[in-house]
């Protein structure tokens, strides 16, 4: 089979997983306890009772849920994702200006932890045992143990309040008019700096242990004993043969991981003020908004599907061994 008919054989076996999703989805939202309305009560206690019986019917919530399902996927398999109960806007729109900065913030936080993950856990295994490698495993206990909201807490104290080197909040400063594209950028990144910075440093915890313990268990292999009897210095053995072979569980593990990275990012999000579709879930949560909380779930399984078909063939290209 070739890569082509691969791609094209995922894309059709991910329909039905998506259709399962939004299913299981669609029930939970409206079996949990709460629904639109008695938020819109708890907002506009005064409401006569013509109203919510209106608001009922526009909304098609007196309707069973099986109905309610079949319009909202008929809708969805139409390109419309439906207005937002609590704002009216389209939920398209709301989306769209929001999955942008997530994808941003994810993708940064991702470069992040492999960027500083790979180097530290290749060293840490080249000097296993040593009091780098040490170090290196205490780092890596206290990053997957430490909560991801204590930590982006600590990181506004020490960044912002005191030594006032970034934003707390947003993802760019409110009011400011820019003079050029390149001034938009800086600011952005600016903003996006401790965000991304608090996302990945949890995720260097876990990929730094990763690459640890792929890369021994590669210089167990005889082909780095062959590679050093033939005279190859240990930074070719290392960085040009062992740590080929040993990314391929790390890029296995990476890209089946961005889907909890987008899922995770709903706490940085929050603590940030950071405008993604992590916060916008948050509030759709709280406010029973379900045309929004199903558009997010849908997008958020795509995008898994999405990054996992990119694992795959990134795997491939980094393993010439591997066809598809």
């Amino acid at each position: 089979m070739g890569l082509k008919e691969y791609i094209i054989r995922r894309l059709i076996t991910a329909i039905p997983t998506l259709l399962a999703i939004s299913l299981i989805t669609f029930a939970i939202v409206h079996l949990a306890p709460g629904d639109p309305l008695q938020f819109f009560l708890a907002l506009n206690p005064n409401t006569p009772p013509w109203m919510i019986e209106f608001l009922k019917k526009k909304y098609g919530l007196d309707r069973p849920l099986w109905e309610q399902y079949a319009k909202w996927l008929w809708m969805l398999l139409a390109g419309d994702l439906g207005y937002s109960y609590v704002s009216g806007e389209p939920v398209s729109y709301m989306i769209g200006v929001r999955v942008w900065n997530t994808l941003k913030l994810t993708l940064a936080a991702e470069l992040i932890a492999l960027a500083i993950a790979v180097p530290l856990g290749v060293l840490s295994a080249v000097k296993s045992n040593s009091p780098l490698d040490h170090a290196s495993r205490v780092f890596s206990l206290m990053g997957v143990s430490i909560p991801v909201f204590w930590l982006g807490l600590m990181i506004i104290y020490v960044f912002s309040l005191w030594l006032n080197l970034f934003p707390t909040f947003g993802a760019a400063t409110i009011g400011k008019t820019y003079s050029s594209v390149f001034e938009q950028w800086v600011d952005e990144l600016w903003h996006l700096a401790l965000p991304a910075l608090t996302l990945g440093l949890v995720r260097t915890a876990f990929v730094t242990r990763l690459v640890r313990a792929s890369v021994i268990g590669e210089l167990q292999s005889e082909y780095v004993l062959t590679a050093r009897m033939k005279g190859l210095s240990e930074r070719i053995v290392i960085y040009k043969h062992v740590l080929r072979n040993a990314l391929l569980p790390v890029v296995t593990v990476v890209g089946l991981s961005m889907g909890f990275m987008l899922s995770g990012a709903v706490l940085t999000e929050t603590i940030f003020a950071w405008p993604g579709m992590g916060r916008l879930a948050w509030w759709a949560t709280l406010t029973r908004d379900y045309p929004v909380l199903m558009a997010i779930t849908i997008i958020t399984a795509s995008l898994v599907v999405l990054f996992n078909l990119v694992t795959d063939v990134v795997y491939a290209l980094i393993d010439p061994r591997i066809r598809y």
